[in-house]
This record gives C-alpha cells, sequence and structure tokens, in this order.
C-alpha cells in the first residue's frame, strides 16, 4: 500500500512540491538491507508505472525527478514526483502501485474532497491539516474504507483496527461495523 495521488491547496502548493522532491532525492534504492524502497516485484507493474507516466507527460504533467526504469539487474524504477496532474490522467484515476507520487494544486478543500472521491477506489486515505477538528470533518467525508489523520496507512500495521476498502478496493472488511454486521450471531 502506498499513497497514490496528492491533493493540496494551492497556496501551498509551490512549497509542498520542493520539500517532497527534496525528500524524493534523499532516497536510497538498493536490497541490501539499508536502503528505503528495493525493486517493484512483478515486471507487468513496472510496465503500468511507466505507460501512466507516458500518458502523464503527454497530457501535459511536469516531472520533478525520477521518472526512469534504473539500469541495473531487477525491476528498479526512480521515485518520481509529477505535478500538473489531473484526472484525465491514469496516474490520477487508476492505481499505481509504484514509487510515483503525482501531485495536484487544488482552490481549497471542498475541491479536494470532491477530487478524492471522484474514483472507483476507496481503501485507503489520509488528510493532512494542523486543525484536527477541520481534518476530522473532511475525513468523515471521505468515501474510503480507513482514513488517517497526519498519517499514511497507520492502520494497517495494528492487526486489531477495523481495516477493509469501500468501492473496488480491499478484499472485504474486518473488525469493524460492516464486519460485525454480515457476521452471524
Amino acid at each position: 500500500m502506498s499513497v497514490e495521488r496528492v491533493y493540496v491547496d494551492s497556496m501551498v502548493h509551490d512549497e509542498f512540491v520542493e520539500r517532497v522532491v527534496a525528500e524524493t532525492l534523499q532516497i536510497r534504492q538498493d536490497d541490501s538491507g539499508v536502503g528505503d524502497i528495493g525493486s517493484m516485484t512483478f515486471p507487468p507493474q513496472l510496465e503500468k508505472v511507466e505507460s501512466q507516466i507516458a500518458d502523464a507527460l503527454e497530457r501535459g504533467a511536469k516531472l520533478h525527478t525520477g521518472g526512469r526504469r534504473l539500469e541495473r539487474d531487477g525491476l528498479w524504477f526512480e521515485p518520481t514526483v509529477l505535478t500538473g496532474v489531473d484526472h484525465s490522467m491514469r496516474v490520477m484515476t487508476e492505481e499505481t502501485f509504484g514509487p510515483v507520487l503525482p501531485i495536484m494544486a487544488v482552490a481549497d478543500t471542498e475541491e479536494a474532497l470532491i477530487l478524492a472521491n471522484d474514483s472507483e477506489y476507496g481503501l485507503n486515505s489520509s488528510v493532512w491539516s494542523e486543525d484536527r477538528q477541520q481534518a476530522e470533518s473532511l475525513a468523515s467525508r471521505l468515501d474510503a474504507g480507513n482514513v488517517c489523520i497526519n498519517d499514511c496507512i497507520v492502520s494497517y500495521a495494528v492487526t486489531g483496527l477495523p481495516f477493509g476498502g469501500v468501492k473496488s478496493s480491499g478484499i472485504g472488511r474486518v473488525h469493524g461495523a460492516e464486519d460485525c454486521a454480515s457476521s452471524p450471531t
């Protein structure tokens, strides 16, 4: 699991992208056990990543870093940051499952909510804000099986917490109201 797409307020977009790119350039790729990420594991998935990036670039996205397969043994792909993306691009509407982060500028949280919910997927999501009340309000309106505030995919690491997706995501639900409702009593 990974963050598939990011919506960020246009007022802080440029600074956000600058910080993300700086962090992305620090990612160590190796399989020695001390790297941050390793090789991809499934050749068709690597091809999908390349295809999604090509589609985005053809439609006007901007590549900030990465975007190419590494010339070494294995299925290595550089950590990639894209901006200038929108929902006409496959990288924003399909699951990627690769080291790609498309970042889309939005006018406000309402636009971010509409775009985030404009997906056939809904496994996990996250809301980032200094305003906890606003974050909780936004989180309650996201169409996702799990929503984290100021964190991401943290619920997956705690096996006793509710987990599962909505729409076309996940393989069922466990430990939540939906799971209990479908269990025989």
